[in-house]
């Protein structure tokens, strides 16, 4: 007799998922996100804040943040109780005390008091569950967040999954009745597929690649789930808005210069279009877009004024991953090939080398050229948003934890230092040497 697989509300239940950080949800991150667009973030840097995470898995990426913010409460909400279990064991090892993780489904959590939450994280979950789930997930959302307050959620998206849906179905229904835990029933599953020759080699060139980058416990998670749903921008963007939260922006570099990522057709296309939701949706389809990690904000957002968002983006605190000496000042994009090997790229670089510092550390160019400049450092991946520096006594202890977990085979994505929680690719942990230490501000 087969056994049925454990799921809550469709999604895979007899398994957990991988350990992982995302950066581009931290408070950091989403403060130059908004200060980019002349929004007013919901925090002063290390003032108080709290941070909600809705479907945080075993929390040891919100425990990052826990840590590298003291001055910050953090909240952990996961339906699967390995999830939790695993989180609490992981806090209490390094001797966290602001971080709290709860296991309940979204329905319950709405008991909780409203209007609490600076911020809130909800990565890889909205596409994954079921329309029910989906519509409390917002609800909630909505609940929780103080006005002007702060929601980022990132989504598998339409068009770009079009033609991977295919795959999906497939390898679920391949996957259904058979034996052994999700990992097992996915390969197993992917096997059959790739014999019958079904799919076409675009998949298969799509597909391959990703395989020694991830988890293998990740593609269960991914591609077995019963709801498992990639949305149109326009329909998750009109349900949030329905809830009184309003897109700010995308938390994702890539696009936060039009002129640098949409050609120029597209652009006077785009700008015919007066409804928020159809010109990102078009947007999409111009870019054939599979992701979007959108921040939308509660209530009206308050305006910093031009000449507020300037000055708050010069003081704003950036570090650089890669040295100077090995940048390269260009990025694809859409719109073809960007080249800004200039003065203030390599001033700013420059600078970085030392470790992270504002913007108006830099000395002899014109806020203007910096902040142009800035706008595609951070479209390339050359530099990233970080916080002013600060005591942080659990850096230490939180960072061993990870690189132990990382010697045990269960590699991380990130690390902590005294300008906050930093995203470090996997693997490369055992290989960060002195240097790139010193730039990211990770010394213990």
């Amino acid at each position: 007799m087969t056994t049925r697989p454990a799921t809550v509300d469709g999604y895979v239940a007899d398994s957990l998922y991988p350990s992982s950080f995302h950066q581009p949800f931290t408070p950091p991150w989403t403060d130059a996100i908004l200060r980019h667009h002349g929004v007013q973030p919901p925090r002063r840097p290390r003032a108080p804040f709290a941070l909600f995470d809705m479907g945080c898995g075993d929390g040891v990426g919100l425990s990052l943040l826990a840590a590298a913010h003291p001055e910050g409460r953090f909240f952990g909400l996961d339906a699967l109780p390995g999830h939790i279990e695993r989180g609490e064991a992981h806090a209490r090892a390094v001797g966290l005390s602001n971080l709290t993780l709860t296991c309940a489904p979204f329905k319950e959590a709405l008991a909780l008091e409203g209007g609490q939450a600076d911020y809130i994280a909800c990565q890889g979950v909205l596409a994954w569950v079921s329309p029910e789930n989906r519509a409390t997930l917002l609800d909630l959302s909505a609940h929780l967040l103080r006005p002007g307050g702060v929601l980022t959620i990132g989504y598998n998206c339409f068009p770009g999954w079009s033609p991977i849906a295919g795959f999906q179905r497939a390898v679920r229904a391949m996957a259904s009745g058979r034996e052994g835990g999700p990992t097992e029933r996915f390969e197993a599953a992917l096997a059959v597929l790739r014999e019958s020759g079904a799919m076409g080699k675009a998949i298969w060139d799509w597909f391959d690649p990703l395989v020694p980058k991830l988890s293998r416990d990740y593609f269960a998670h991914e591609y077995l789930n019963e709801h498992w749903q990639p949305l149109w921008a326009d329909e998750a963007i009109a349900a949030c808005a329905a809830r009184d939260l309003h897109l700010a922006g995308e938390a994702r570099p890539w696009r936060l210069r039009p002129d640098f990522a949409l050609q120029k057709a597209w652009r006077a296309a785009l700008d015919s279009i007066a409804e928020i939701g159809a010109r990102e949706t078009a947007m999409d389809v111009m870019t054939h877009n599979w992701f979007r990690t959108d921040i939308y904000v509660k209530g009206l957002p308050s305006r910093l004024g031009n000449a507020g968002r300037d000055v708050a983006r010069m003081e704003g605190w950036w570090a650089a991953p890669g040295a100077s000496d090995t940048a390269t000042y260009e990025t694809r994009t859409a719109a073809g090939t960007i080249r800004f090997d200039n003065e203030a790229a390599r001033a700013i670089m420059a600078l970085l080398d030392s470790g992270p510092a504002p913007l108006s550390r830099v000395e002899g160019l014109e806020p203007a050229d910096l902040l142009n400049t800035i706008d595609a450092l951070f479209m390339a991946g050359l530099v990233c948003p970080v916080d002013p520096p600060a005591d942080v006594p659990l850096a230490g202890a939180i960072n061993q934890a990870i690189r132990q977990m990382d010697a045990d085979g269960m590699a991380m994505n990130g690390l902590v230092g005294r300008y906050g929680a930093i995203g470090i690719d996997r693997g490369q942990l055992a290989t960060l040497d002195s240097h790139a230490q010193t730039r990211l501000g990770l010394g213990d």
